[in-house]
């Protein structure tokens, strides 16, 4: 169980650390080509984006407390792959955001999972922050 806690941990921390440039890689567009109707919220989910990501960071230094913010994180993602499902039945959307959407569902098992054998705590408590 050790073993898999520390691969959990790792999984935690580096996919937190990997939101930091995914905010970037939002922000940075948007400013350099601004369009007036989009640039309020880009910057704004970039920066969630990284702060996601530094939540993700501090989790991973002490998950048995911490871990209702990896499922919170696991649920975000998981809204984010039904958002892409239903757009899909809507209009078209790009391949490598059907490949993203793949690792965000895997990330949402993983983290909601994960979160629950590793800590021994309920997904219901984990849910409510109950841990």
């Amino acid at each position: 169980m050790q073993k898999l806690s520390n691969i959990f941990r790792k999984i935690v921390l580096i996919t937190g650390i990997l939101n930091f440039p995914i905010g970037l890689m939002m922000i940075v567009p948007a400013f350099i080509n601004p369009n007036p109707e989009t640039l309020i919220t880009t910057v704004v989910v970039g920066a969630f984006i990284m702060f996601a990501g530094a939540t993700l960071v501090w989790s991973s230094r002490d998950l048995q407390t911490r871990a209702s913010i990896v499922v919170w994180n696991g649920l975000v993602r998981a809204i984010g792959v039904l958002t892409v499902i239903y757009t899909t039945t809507i209009g078209n959307v790009p391949m490598e955001q059907i490949v993203i959407t793949g690792l965000d569902l895997m990330l949402a098992l993983i983290y909601t999972i994960g979160s629950v054998k590793v800590t021994g705590i309920s997904f219901g408590k984990l849910l409510s922050g109950k841990s």
